[in-house]
């Protein structure tokens, strides 16, 4: 689904137990858990929990989504570094296997019995739909495949990239002719592109 198709679902009928966010594109992405966390928790922030995949197995991950908070009575369980839970290769093969069948073993046992009041959030942004990458996200897919709501991040377009900056301008009552917006946006491209982000496509 798009971004826009998760905002609406959550709007609409609540939001799902377990999410797998795709792609390299951060300002939707931060704007789909800004609001869920609106929606879900609303002022009680302290319900979310982050964990890094590179420093915490997937099993290990879920089993802190089953367990039940003292101090909250919703969670949102943030994982992020998804790529880190994938085998790596032929150095550790069979420890790779084992680690990896615990990991979807977990994560099928979880989606079969879900956690209530708790929405696990599996965000995999290191690679990007286009190019080099666009293989290494279909292994990501893959791994993931028992995850079935699935959010696309998919970076901008000059269009609706041009969009977007027209909506923003106008909300905060900005002017911008188009040879502004046009500077705008080839500022934010080389920025990113610096940065080792491509938000845009052509």
């Amino acid at each position: 689904m798009t971004p826009e198709q998760f905002l609406d679902q959550i709007k609409k009928r609540g939001p799902e137990p377990v999410y797998l966010f795709l792609g390299q594109e951060g300002y939707n992405r931060e704007r789909c858990r800004r609001a869920l966390v609106d929606a879900f928790l609303g002022t009680d922030v302290e319900g979310v929990t982050r964990h890094e995949l590179d420093q915490l197995s997937l099993a290990e991950a879920l089993d802190d989504a089953r367990a039940l908070s003292l101090f909250v009575s919703k969670r949102i369980i943030w994982l992020g570094s998804a790529e880190a839970a994938l085998p790596r290769g032929k150095v550790s093969e069979a420890e790779d296997s084992e680690s990896n069948d615990a990991g979807l073993a977990s994560l099928e046992s979880y989606l079969r019995q879900p956690t209530p009041d708790t929405i696990v959030i599996i965000v995999a942004a290191r690679f990007d739909f286009d190019g080099e990458d666009k293989e290494k996200l279909a292994r990501v897919q893959k791994y993931y495949s028992a995850v079935k709501s699935i959010v696309e991040f998919r970076a901008f377009s000059p269009e609706s990239a041009r969009a977007l900056a027209q909506s923003l301008a106008k909300q905060v009552e900005l002017s911008l002719g188009p040879a502004e917006l046009a500077l705008l946006i080839d500022a934010a491209m080389l920025g990113a592109v610096d940065a080792g982000v491509v938000p845009f496509r052509e």
